[in-house]
């Protein structure tokens, strides 16, 4: 899915991000049970109670069957058959264990019995169904068609037993239900789920429930005391919607944030590493797939030439992005893949920046200067993600495509207008940030022409090689034949420029020492189970000792 707001991230360990879940998705028959929840311990009571305050993009809708971008309130209200733990390995969720079959075609899934949804209507597989029904049913933009267009059946065997059946064998087929489940009751005979009133009043099984949402200025959950899990300790979490980057920071001095990113490589190199601001404030590095793009709009003439695709990334002075704004805290890209995960082919280099190159593919594709101009670009950028980073990024390529004769205009938009204007396909490029739906590499939602229509930040792109070996990706478990089939599509990306890769950047996080058992990626694209469920607020006489600052 897309950011609107610039989440920046590390690359450490990315490379162990999906061994994991590939395992799981094996042909051979395994069964997987959780016999107990993860329940605190009786003995935890002094941490029940506390608000929390953090910061997201505001959610168009909180309904996960319509989700298309980064949020943090929607998984805090629904939940999937399947949850991730600490190492991205699938774990039961509201599948109590499952069971796949020899062929790696048909998925069944066993349902945790007695949950409820937070109006105290009981969940059952109906609900399953219905979810899986209603992705597929959609005309509005919605990330999870892609992972769901493998499925031939959904089938409710009881109340308690869902099976599902796959069209081939599918390495996504346990991470794509980490899909929120939504309640049939709420939504049954809706013609259009874009107008229900379920989608700005959610009823989920998560671990808190929606009290109230502020539109453009917060969103109040408090606790489900309910939870099948056990009831989280915190009390309420308030979200602030659509923090400016150059806010973030003295809001969470302040006490109006407790849990922060900080996306200005500035502020995080010179005030988070103050002694004084570590007394009161853990500061943290966060291992999260994300990197940034450009989507050039292949449906015009103007960029279907790859010439000009070419001459604008090597037009681009990346090298100069990542030391000068962002002080060296990012990595070049030569795709769009993670670049540490397995699906990058690391022996293909970025693309240089070379203005002599750029100007000689611009003159070949019958672009000649004319008075030191050519063309303008207007670039759709979400003004969610405006801040001096993001500033400083783009001044840097208006400079450099000025150069060659192109006037690049920026036109900052509101998320939701950015979002609509990439359905249809309404820019010329669009600035972003891509995040992981599920822990894969899988690059469907980018590159896959299925996807042109769907709703994503797609470039128009169509290559019947490149759907070929995607398609075939998807159908084999296994993770060597996967990674041959991805490097293949890395080189011919590569070479095609449907996008051009900019950068991977570090994660950076801060937040009140009071706050416990945090790991920032329990708030990440792709939430830790149980998560926030299972943060709490230590009181004032449990203070911890003061961590050294980073050198």
């Amino acid at each position: 899915m897309y950011s609107p707001r610039r989440m920046s991230r590390s690359w450490v360990m990315g490379v162990v991000l999906c061994v994991a879940v590939a395992g799981a998705c094996g042909t051979k028959k395994s069964d997987h049970k959780q016999q107990n929840g993860s329940k605190p311990v009786a003995s935890s009571n002094d941490r029940y109670g506390g608000n929390l305050r953090t910061h997201s993009p505001e959610p168009q809708y909180l309904n996960p069957v319509l989700q298309t971008r980064f949020e943090r309130v929607t998984p805090l209200i629904f939940e999937g058959l399947v949850g991730l733990d600490a190492r991205l390995e699938p774990v039961p969720r509201l599948a109590q264990s499952w069971k796949i079959s020899e062929s790696g075609k048909v998925v069944t899934f066993n349902l945790r019995k007695g949950v409820t949804w937070h109006d105290g209507q009981p969940f059952t597989a109906h609900d399953v169904k219905f979810t899986y029904d209603a992705i597929m049913a959609t005309r509005a933009p919605t990330l999870w068609k892609a992972y769901m267009e493998n499925v031939d059946s959904v089938e409710i065997t009881d109340e308690n037993t869902v099976v599902v059946v796959y069209k081939k064998p599918y390495a996504l087929n346990l991470v794509t239900w980490t899909v929120g489940i939504i309640p049939e009751h709420m939504f049954k005979g809706e013609q259009d789920m874009t107008k229900a009133a379920a989608n700005t009043a959610p009823v989920g099984t998560g671990p808190f429930r929606l009290a109230r949402w502020e539109p453009h200025k917060r969103i109040l959950l408090q606790v489900n005391k309910d939870w099948w899990d056990g009831r989280a300790y915190l009390d309420t979490v308030e979200v602030l919607l659509d923090v400016p980057e150059d806010e973030i920071l003295d809001d969470l001095r302040s006490g109006k944030l407790d849990f922060v990113e900080i996306p200005d490589i500035r502020t995080w190199a010179n005030e988070a590493q103050l002694p004084e601001f570590q007394e009161r404030f853990e500061v943290r590095d966060v291992v999260e797939p994300s990197f940034q793009v450009i989507a050039w709009n292949l449906t015009r003439d103007r960029f279907a030439d790859v010439r000009v695709r070419k001459a604008l990334t090597h037009a681009l002075n990346r090298g100069r992005v990542i030391d000068d704004v962002l002080l060296g805290q990012a990595r070049p890209l030569s795709a769009p893949f993670f670049p540490n995960m397995w699906g990058a082919d690391p022996s293909i280099a970025p693309i240089s920046f070379d203005l002599d190159k750029a100007v000689k593919l611009l003159d070949d594709a019958g672009y000649p200067s004319k008075n030191g101009h050519r063309f303008g670009i207007d670039m759709m950028v979400s003004e969610s993600s405006r801040g001096y980073t993001t500033d400083a990024v783009l001044a840097i390529f208006r400079h450099d495509l000025a150069a060659i004769g192109i006037d690049l205009k920026v036109d900052y938009v509101s998320p939701t207008e950015f979002s609509n204007r990439a359905i249809l396909r309404d820019f010329d490029a669009a600035y972003f940030g891509w995040l992981p739906d599920v822990p894969d590499p899988d690059p469907y939602a980018l590159l896959h022409s299925s996807q042109i229509k769907v709703g994503s930040i797609h470039a128009g792109y169509a290559n019947p090689e490149v759907d070929k070996l995607l398609d075939e990706a998807r159908a084999t478990t296994s993770k060597d034949e996967r990674k041959r089939l991805y490097q293949r599509v890395h080189a011919i990306v590569h070479e095609e420029l449907p996008y051009t890769p900019l950068f991977a950047d570090y994660g950076h996080y801060a937040y009140s020492r009071r706050l416990r058992g945090v790991n920032p990626n329990d708030l990440g694209p792709q939430p830790r189970f149980p998560g926030v469920a299972r943060w709490w607020i230590a009181s004032s006489s449990s203070r911890p000792a003061v961590a050294k600052p980073a050198q």
